[in-house]
């Protein structure tokens, strides 16, 4: 079986143009996550999904692997799909998207995220969940999931939830983690077969068209701290988080 760790990235985001390669510390944003990826103990292959020659020429520039993709594509998972389709893969291969601005990813979590697809055959997708915090809790830029008693989503949304009004007893709250593997047989299904539904467009969250097609979406939970950059802010947090990184002293210097 083939693990397949794809990256996407793209140089003209609306919120923080060019931040695939925005400096942190010594090093672009997109090497961070490139080298942190090719740390897993489970990864058979690890690319960049993009479609900008200033990234291609980077990647390749410190040793990575690049596929060019449409430049319409405005979807992650869909970029990552459609590169993945030059790799002449079997339908039960995994393709873990991991996006490209989560410059403090630890290897172990893409490890974490897999393991449902590789015990339990009905799983097709999974995603990575942290605990939530209650200034998160209100933020709408944090997706917040709802979870059956095996850790199936069963709603995802910006909005604060679940609800603390009639609370009786604290319940754990959770928050999606944009680590997404695939089975690649559903990968394809998802992004060529099955259309977008009312709630993904309506909270602009992909996994919600999973669920309301009526597929389970597997959480797993992480002990491990990350930061995505979507801000010249948020970068500035990430390099002083890395300063102090473990996983960075491994590959920093090289």
């Amino acid at each position: 079986m083939k693990i397949v760790v794809g990256i996407p990235a793209r140089m003209g985001s609306t919120r923080f143009p060019g931040k695939p390669l925005c400096s942190i510390i010594d090093k672009p944003m997109i090497e961070h996550c490139y080298k942190r990826c090719s740390l897993s103990k489970y990864a058979t292959n690890l690319f960049v999904a993009a479609c900008d020659n200033e990234v291609r020429q980077v990647v390749e520039g410190f040793g990575g692997n690049v596929i060019l993709t449409d430049p319409d594509i405005q979807r992650p998972g869909l970029r990552v799909a459609t590169a993945a389709e030059s790799l002449n893969l079997d339908d039960d291969d995994i393709v873990v998207v991991v996006q490209g601005d989560e410059p403090l990813v630890h290897p172990d979590m893409i490890d974490l995220s897999i393991q449902p697809l590789l015990e339990e055959k009905d799983i097709f997708v999974s995603n990575l969940a942290a605990e939530l915090s209650e200034q998160e809790w209100k933020d709408p830029g944090e997706i917040k999931v709802v979870c059956d008693l095996n850790m199936n989503a069963m709603y995802m949304s910006r909005a604060p939830m679940p609800s603390i009004d009639h609370e009786e007893k604290r319940t754990k709250w959770w928050k999606q983690v944009c680590i997404m593997p695939f089975r690649w047989h559903f990968m394809k299904r998802f992004n060529h077969e099955l259309a977008p539904t009312p709630l993904e467009l309506q909270e602009s969250i992909e996994m919600l068209r999973a669920i309301q097609h009526g597929y389970k979406v597997r959480m797993v939970p992480s002990p491990y701290i990350s930061k995505s950059v979507d801000t010249d802010e948020d970068r500035k947090i990430a390099e002083s988080l890395m300063k102090n990184d473990e996983i960075y002293k491994i590959y920093g210097k090289n």
